[in-house]
């Protein structure tokens, strides 16, 4: 299977790379949106994209998902957030098969992120971390992710 992970640098990526055990036997590509260090992990290929901060950017993100969507064909979209996921998923929805995985960050303890609210509706698939989403995310599935342990 191609895992597209899409994620903002920092906690985001932070936080999706603690699942890099389930992405073991898979073909897996980064999408980040900065240039940064990048975790250790046997990545396919990177594609670092515009970093953009609920602007005119927004945009070019969109552009740029089109097209790595198109080249890579994956089959599944994973992200923890933040804003690239969402323009991944739009994307995703008209030119891609591939489903949509989203994990709200485990910072969301008793409100939604912006990310996790606009993902919500667009996912196929939804996590959140804290029990007390479930009133927020009603069709998601609890899923505590234990960050910090190996």
């Amino acid at each position: 299977m191609k895992l597209l992970v899409v994620s903002s640098v920092g906690g985001h990526l932070t936080e999706i790379m603690h699942l890099a055990p389930l992405f073991e036997g898979h073909e897996v590509i980064l999408v980040v949106n900065e240039e940064v260090q990048l975790p250790d992990y046997p990545f396919s290929r990177v594609y670092r994209i515009e970093h953009a901060e609920r602007d005119w950017r927004q945009i070019k993100n969109l552009g740029q998902a089109f097209a790595i969507l198109e080249r890579e064909r994956p089959d599944v979209i994973i992200s923890a957030g933040a804003s690239p996921a969402v323009m991944f998923a739009i994307a995703a929805k008209i030119v891609s098969n591939a489903r949509v995985v989203f994990l709200e960050s485990a910072a969301a303890i008793h409100a939604p992120t912006l990310t996790g609210r606009l993902m919500y509706p667009l996912a196929d698939a939804f996590y959140f971390q804290w029990p007390a989403m479930q009133k927020h995310y009603a069709r998601g599935t609890y899923c505590p992710v234990v960050f910090g342990h190996d």
